[in-house]
């Protein structure tokens, strides 16, 4: 069985001067639309039975662009568990904005990611739990799927599947509109342990 992880496509807020994205609905940029082109004529031949996305704009657009690439049958799930951190107050703003007038709470996030909430939003460590339960959930049902995702969700798949944690999220990085392969041998019951621990 194949899982794979598909950052949606660039969208202008990617671009320096980059904004806090979150769940604000931005939509991908012409570069982000040829992303996704290219990612949908890549994947054709790999036996995808499924595609799952992040209800936010950008991934869903993403997902439909490659679905539509793959022939435009594949049966696509919207599961809201795959969406970015939700960013509250830092939503739409400019991250060296926020860097100047927040220094405490930008240092915080920075260097105490496990430990970051943001303000009037969610924690990585929530986000990190929801993404992996839907993770969980695909891994069950047992078919070749694809997720696409946001940068953030797939730092913390990474986090937990190197057993590195939410302390390490800083230390990887993602591309938008490039696919992660997940190894799904044994992940449903590693997700549900962690889960239930």
């Amino acid at each position: 069985m194949t899982i794979l992880l598909l950052r949606h496509g660039e969208t202008d807020w990617n671009r320096e001067p980059a904004r806090c994205q979150g769940w604000a609905e931005v939509h991908l940029n012409e570069d982000g639309r040829a992303q996704a082109r290219a990612q949908g004529r890549a994947l054709a031949g790999r036996g995808l039975e499924l595609v799952v996305t992040s209800h936010l704009a950008r991934a869903r657009e993403t997902a439909e662009i490659v679905r539509d690439q793959l022939g435009g049958e594949l049966p696509m799930i919207v599961d809201p568990r795959l969406a970015e951190t939700h960013r509250g107050e830092w939503e739409t703003r400019l991250f060296a904005e926020i860097a100047l007038e927040e220094p405490e709470a930008w240092q915080h996030y920075r260097e105490h990611p496990d430990s970051f909430r943001f303000p009037g939003g969610e924690s990585l460590a929530d986000q990190q739990r929801r993404v992996l339960a839907a993770l969980r959930d695909v891994a069950r049902g047992g078919r070749a799927a694809l997720l696409v995702t946001h940068g953030g969700s797939i730092r913390l798949t990474r986090c937990f599947l190197d057993g590195s944690g939410v302390a390490a999220f800083h230390d990887t990085k993602t591309v938008n509109g490039v696919v992660d392969e997940v190894p799904a041998k044994g992940l449903e019951a590693r997700i549900t342990a962690f889960l239930a621990g």
